[in-house]
């Protein structure tokens, strides 16, 4: 009666669907191992069910999933049915399928990784009806010797963002020393009475062997060896041999499987913090399981945006670039000065240090400056909800201190982007962009792209710039009056001879030229007053932020 009331609970949970399943037949070549051929069924959401329908709008998590012995992949029709109408990508390779010759699990482990890197290249092909369809994310699954080729897979692959795998068997080479290299989170299913491959000899030192920080053990009371599938002639036969199906029973064990398993991906596929925590709360219930797991390291929900940005104070309206003498003088902080400017981190980012490789990179990519970022709320961008140090280039692209897109950690969602800079006022744009993990671009030097409040940039040579010229971080640029950015700059260099110059990293340096200077040709004070329209010294220009 137990386990007739407990798939009650879950059955709703695995069955809501939201795409109807389109498939499609295709056969993969991998010229690294002499032009083998790997055919696969894709099951993917779609816009009405079918063979060669259209994909779903939206791009979708990939689950490459490896078949037990001797088993056909139509006996993983249960997944298929379970995770494509949720927003999922299965691919199912047809390969190793046979009896004899003995499968090649070392084979099958590549060929779990490579599908995951060709639907990849498919979702960046104009020409494959999966453009844009295929997120960056990817899961390697597999049931029995598909299990165990799964963290084979996994070992040897920088494209696998988690590992699901249901009763994973031994495999030669062998799953349990692959698992010792997997760092990536790790969800091991089991089921107390396998007696195919037993818990203790082959998922339990599976998961012990996973070094990760994010990982689960989850054995299902009463669960047998072949009942994560649908019903199979070799893999009943052989658990006939042995002892059985278990006592829990096939609907039972795949609502229940099916559950933890959709709450995983959900969490680590598309960054659903709920779905996180109503995982570790499932665990902890513990109904009709017995659990281990371990989330001190897991990997934080990111969104990722690609801004750009110019600041007025070193852009050459010629040559279209900033110019990067902080860099070429090797005056540029390898630490960010963010917080020391006064910047708030909303997240981490304080104490932030620069790949110091960003450093000898010359030409357009060569990095002019820190920058300071922030995710603000869609609705009236008062909220602060995250922050990300980044550094601008010449062309103006903005990198993270590591370089590649600016992470922030939040929630995939709506935000307005903000840019600001130590000594340029800062602008945000007027409306939210949809931000995911999958990196996007905004480009605040574009005048066609909306910012909030009244000429938050500066147009000039068919650009939209930061405004130059805050020397005292008060979000203002002012020549006169209490505390303004002239005198800071006098300040600087002296206060009595306007014609001296002091180097250095400083705030009053608006140009960026490595010299705070008062006079000459193309200094600091001349900027400022550009920046307050020149010819009326007592005007003041606001930040544009709410």
């Amino acid at each position: 009666m137990r386990t007739l009331v407990l798939l009650a609970v879950l059955l709703p949970l695995v069955a809501a669907a939201q795409f109807p399943i389109g498939s499609r037949n295709i056969t993969f070549t991998d010229p690294s191992r002499g032009g083998r051929q790997i055919p696969c069924e894709v099951y993917y959401p779609a816009v009405t069910a079918g063979n060669n329908t259209a994909v779903a709008a939206g791009s979708f998590p990939l689950l490459s999933f490896g078949h037990g012995f001797a088993m056909g992949v139509n006996a993983y029709y249960n997944l298929r049915d379970a995770f494509v109408p949720e927003g999922y990508i299965l691919v199912l390779p047809t390969t190793e399928g046979g009896l004899l010759p003995a499968p090649s699990h070392g084979e099958f482990g590549l060929d779990l990784a490579f599908v995951i890197a060709e639907m990849q290249g498919e979702g960046a092909d104009p020409a494959s009806p999966f453009f844009g369809h295929v997120a960056s994310t990817a899961a390697v699954m597999g049931h029995s010797m598909g299990g165990g080729a799964s963290f084979l897979a996994a070992a040897g692959s920088p494209l696998v963002t988690t590992v699901v795998n249901y009763a994973p068997a031994e495999t030669n080479p062998s799953a349990i020393a692959a698992a010792g290299n997997v760092q990536v989170p790790v969800l091991v299913l089991a089921g107390s009475q396998d007696c195919v491959t037993p818990p203790a000899s082959n998922q339990v030192p599976m998961y012990n062997a996973v070094p990760s920080g994010c990982k689960a053990y989850v054995e299902l009371t009463g669960g047998g060896h072949c009942n994560f599938a649908n019903s199979n002639f070799n893999c009943s036969f052989g658990e006939l041999t042995c002892g059985g199906a278990g006592s829990l029973g096939r609907p039972a064990q795949q609502a229940l499987a099916q559950q933890y398993t959709l709450l995983w991906l959900d969490r680590y596929l598309k960054d659903d913090a709920q779905a996180g925590a109503d995982l570790e709360a499932l665990l902890l219930a513990g109904q009709g399981i017995t659990a281990q797991s371990e989330f001190t390291d897991c990997p934080p929900i990111v969104v990722r945006v690609e801004p750009k940005v110019l600041l007025d104070g070193p852009y050459d309206g010629q040559t279209d670039l900033m110019a990067d003498s902080l860099r070429v003088q090797g005056l540029l902080p390898g630490t960010e000065p963010n917080t020391a400017t006064g910047f708030t981190h909303v997240g981490p980012g304080a104490g932030e240090t620069l790949d110091p490789a960003l450093l000898s990179v010359a030409g357009p990519d060569a990095v002019v400056d820190w920058v300071f970022l922030e995710l603000r709320d869609a609705a009236s961008g008062t909220q602060v909800q995250a922050t990300a140090n980044g550094l601008v280039q010449r062309d103006g692209d903005v990198v993270s201190p590591q370089g590649g897109p600016v992470v922030f950690e939040a929630d995939p969602g709506n935000y307005r982007l903000v840019a600001r800079h130590r000594n340029h006022l800062g602008a945000m744009t007027d409306a939210a962009f949809t931000l995911s993990r999958d990196p996007i671009p905004v480009d605040l030097s574009d005048p066609a792209l909306a910012t909030f409040g009244t000429d938050a940039r500066r147009l000039r040579d068919g650009k939209a710039l930061l405004w130059a010229g805050n020397a005292v971080f008060d979000n203002e640029l002012r020549y006169t009056g209490m505390a303004n950015d002239r005198d800071a700059m006098l300040q600087r260099i002296g206060g009595v001879v306007p014609t001296a110059t002091v180097g250095g990293y400083w705030v009053e340096d608006v140009t960026l030229d490595g010299l705070v200077r008062y006079t000459g040709a193309g200094n600091d004070r001349d900027r400022l007053l550009l920046g307050i329209g020149g010819a009326v010294p007592t005007a003041v220009r606001v930040e544009q932020l709410p």
